[in-house]
């Protein structure tokens, strides 16, 4: 059985800080996103928002499982990362680590995507306020996550960040700087440091799981994250400190973006779906292979597309926005090539952020259910 669904915490993604988790405003507003095969819940309400799991099912046969959750905090100005686990925990306040959280989310077809938007903002203490939508892209395995961050301030405003995930379960891990090799995440040995820009993980030896990846930059763009790790069993992150010095300009509007992208099952990874008389019977035990194996698509092939900037990653991007962990700094506008992030939501942000309205800074934990 995999391990239950949980939402990274603020403790999970730096290592050594916490934060208490104050009552959730709401319970079980995300999103499922049926393209098939695939299949998508972007988690919201209860303090989540993010990619929460993924699927693939053909006939009677799924293999699921891709995500258990992913979450971007904002590190306030002054906010100085831990060294090492054995320094002093660092105290945990909103006034400078503040999680992207969302309360009710709307899902909406456009063209063949699906987008899932989070109809609120986040606001910082710091000015900072922070719009953000999932985007399921045609044919449905890939996801990208989006956040406009805006500067509501008469000055410049350091960004920092940390976006985290979890695997849903793992026995290997590849990384973009080092693709033809298998870390025994098992065994923890996942690794992950600069220059890499993405993350494999293989699937449980268990049937039933999927192959998956996280992208988030282009090495060398202004806001791609310039430290990342893994975790252990199957936590990643990527981080953006303070004191790296990037900086947003008064009144600009930034983009992130970070995408999930799952596997075409091999047909000896599928299981037959789950009936309610009991738990699934494996079609056959898979063996995870080297991520060099000509038998399965390797790693650096799956995750190719996300060396340049372009074609279906761009697809419904705001005009006259940088994204800037892809995108160097002035480079050409991308054009609105259909709905993205809704511009009434962005201006909602902003006059909900210049009257000082926050979103719940909450960390919540739930199971992803199999009715949703």
């Amino acid at each position: 059985m995999p391990r239950s669904s949980r939402l990274l915490s603020v403790a999970a993604l730096t290592g050594v800080l916490s934060l208490v988790a104050t009552p959730a405003f709401a319970n079980g507003s995300g999103q499922t996103v049926d393209m098939p095969p695939w299949n998508w819940y972007i988690a919201a309400g209860s303090g989540e928002w993010g990619v929460s799991e993924g699927s693939y099912s053909l006939g009677p046969f799924s293999v699921s499982d891709a995500w258990d959750g992913s979450q971007l905090v904002l590190f306030a100005p002054t906010y100085v990362d831990i060294a090492s686990a054995g320094a002093p925990l660092e105290p945990a306040t909103s006034s400078l680590i503040v999680p992207v959280a969302c309360v009710t989310s709307s899902l909406t077809t456009a063209g063949d995507d699906e987008v899932v938007s989070c109809n609120e903002t986040t606001t910082t203490p710091w000015g900072l306020s922070v719009a953000s939508d999932v985007r399921v892209l045609a044919p449905g395995d890939l996801a990208r996550i989006t956040y406009l961050i805006t500067n509501t301030t008469a000055a410049p405003v350091v960004l920092g960040y940390r976006y985290g995930w979890d695997y849903g379960e793992s026995v290997g891990h590849v990384r973009s700087s080092a693709p033809d090799v298998v870390q025994d995440t098992l065994a923890d040995e996942g690794f992950l440091a600069n220059p890499d820009v993405w993350s494999y993980n293989q699937y449980e030896v268990s049937p039933g799981y999927i192959n998956a990846g996280v992208a988030w930059g282009i090495g060398g763009q202004p806001l791609t994250g310039s430290t990342s790790e893994h975790g252990g069993y199957d936590t990643a992150s990527v981080t953006l400190l303070p004191s790296d010095g990037r900086t947003i300009a008064a009144g600009e509007t930034v983009a992130l973006a970070f995408f999930h992208k799952m596997e075409t099952p091999q047909p000896l990874e599928l299981t037959a779906a789950p009936t309610s008389g009991g738990e699934a019977e494996p079609a056959s035990l898979p063996v995870p292979l080297p991520a060099a194996s000509g038998i399965l698509v390797s790693p650096a092939s799956f995750m190719a597309e996300f060396s340049s900037f372009s074609g279906r990653l761009t697809r419904g991007l705001p005009a006259g926005v940088i994204v800037g962990n892809w995108q160097p700094a002035g480079a050409p506008q991308l054009a609105a090539t259909g709905a993205g992030i809704d511009e009434n939501l962005l201006m909602g942000g902003l006059a909900a952020a210049l009257l000082g309205v926050g979103a719940a800074l909450v960390i919540g934990r739930r199971r992803v259910s199999a009715q949703r």
